[in-house]
């Protein structure tokens, strides 16, 4: 579940990337002035030390899915688990930081952000889940 959830971020990551660069258009995304991808997804917030904050979430996304694909060959391998909590926590830690630039700064929410708050929200519980397993 976890691989797959992290593949979920990748691919929503991906598509937040392509979206930032014009390649793929996020129309439905764009509902009013609460709900606007545009305005997120182009201010100056979207990106961190020059790199596109989606294109972090690839990365972040990336390790978590390889970690999760090396800990189903070793499932009794506990600095995989550590790693993914870890992980998990500071993205979750991140996504909320990020939400709270939607929320009071900019003032309005993108619907693709949004799921992947979900993604990872879902995601560290099932880490979390993980953990009182490799006791």
């Amino acid at each position: 579940i976890i691989l797959v959830l992290a593949l979920l971020g990748v691919a929503l990551s991906a598509f937040t990337l392509a979206y930032k660069y014009g390649v793929a258009s996020a129309d439905f995304c764009t509902i009013n002035e609460t709900f606007d991808c545009g305005t997120v997804n182009q201010s100056s917030y979207s990106v961190l030390l020059g790199i596109p904050v989606s294109a972090l979430g690839i990365i972040g996304y990336g390790f978590i899915a390889l970690a999760a694909v090396l800990k189903l060959f070793s499932p009794l391998d506990k600095s995989l688990t550590n790693f993914l909590t870890i992980a998990a926590i500071g993205a979750l830690a991140f996504s909320l930081y990020l939400s709270g630039i939607e929320e009071f700064v900019l003032h309005t929410w993108c619907l693709l952000c949004i799921g992947s708050q979900a993604i990872i929200i879902i995601l560290t519980g099932f880490v979390l889940k993980l953990r009182t397993y490799d006791k």
